[in-house]
C-alpha cells in the first residue's frame, strides 16, 4: 500500500515511515498540508492512503481532508492528534474522515486502524 504521512513533527513522520516500510508499506513523507498535496497531485504515484496530522502551521488535517474530498471523494484518510475533543472527532467525520487516532499511540494501534479501513481501498 501506498501511504502518505502528513506531520509537521519530523520525528513522528520518520518513525510512523520506518514502522509501517518494515510492515511493507511504501511510504511517503510530507511535512505539511501543501507537500502532502504536491504528493498527491504531482508525485507521479498513486496513493491508497493518507495518514495526517490535525494541528500543523496554515492548514491543519481537517483543510487538508476537505481539499482531498473535492478530488478524490473516496481515497482514505486517518487522522491523528493528541487533542482528541469530541469537537475535533465530530467535525472529521462530518467530513468524511475514514478514521481517527489519538497520539501518542503504538505501530500495533496504527496497524489496526489501517487494517480496519483496508477494505475501503478495494471500493475505489
Amino acid at each position: 500500500m501506498n501511504i502518505v504521512v502528513v506531520d509537521d513533527d519530523i520525528l513522528m513522520v520518520e518513525s510512523v515511515r520506518i514502522g509501517l516500510h518494515d510492515k511493507g508499506h511504501r511510504v511517503f513523507a510530507a511535512y505539511s498540508a501543501r507537500q502532502a498535496l504536491d504528493q498527491l497531485f504531482h508525485g507521479g504515484q498513486r496513493i491508497d492512503l493518507v495518514i495526517t496530522d490535525y494541528l500543523m502551521p496554515s492548514m491543519n488535517g481537517i483543510d487538508l481532508l476537505m481539499v482531498i474530498r473535492e478530488v478524490h471523494p473516496t481515497l482514505p484518510v486517518l487522522l491523528m492528534s493528541a487533542y482528541a475533543e469530541t469537537k475535533l472527532v465530530i467535525e472529521a467525520l462530518r467530513n468524511r474522515c475514514d478514521s481517527f487516532i489519538e497520539k501518542p499511540f503504538t505501530l500495533d494501534q496504527l496497524t489496526v486502524e489501517i487494517e480496519r479501513i483496508r477494505p475501503r481501498l478495494t471500493m475505489k
